[in-house]
């Protein structure tokens, strides 16, 4: 039988893992295109802005929300592995992969 000691000891913890993702985000800057791995990646805040010269196999369907390192945590951001930066959900850059 579960006592109501042993319920009250995850409580706490419950409320911690609520408030996790946030305080995770918070920490992480956002990328910018100035940053120097991002002008390598050719990474833009619009996938729109694209350089299509240099990038041939850009389109406009490949965006951050739909590309396998992007890693919903907010409304309009998230955070990507290849920059652990936050981005926006409309960047590209060329590091893009399609999420099966």
């Amino acid at each position: 039988m579960t006592k109501r000691r042993d319920v009250l000891k995850f409580v706490p913890l419950a409320g911690a893992i609520a408030v996790l993702p946030r305080v995770a985000l918070a920490d992480v800057p956002a990328l910018t295109e100035d940053d120097k791995m991002a002008l390598a990646m050719g990474f833009k805040l619009k996938t729109a802005d694209a350089d299509g010269k240099k990038y041939p196999k850009h389109t406009n369907e490949q965006s951050c929300a739909s590309c396998l390192h992007y890693t919903t945590v907010g409304a309009d951001t998230a955070r990507c592995d290849l920059f652990n930066k936050t981005v926006p959900k409309g960047g590209w850059c060329s590091g893009y992969s399609k999420r099966p």
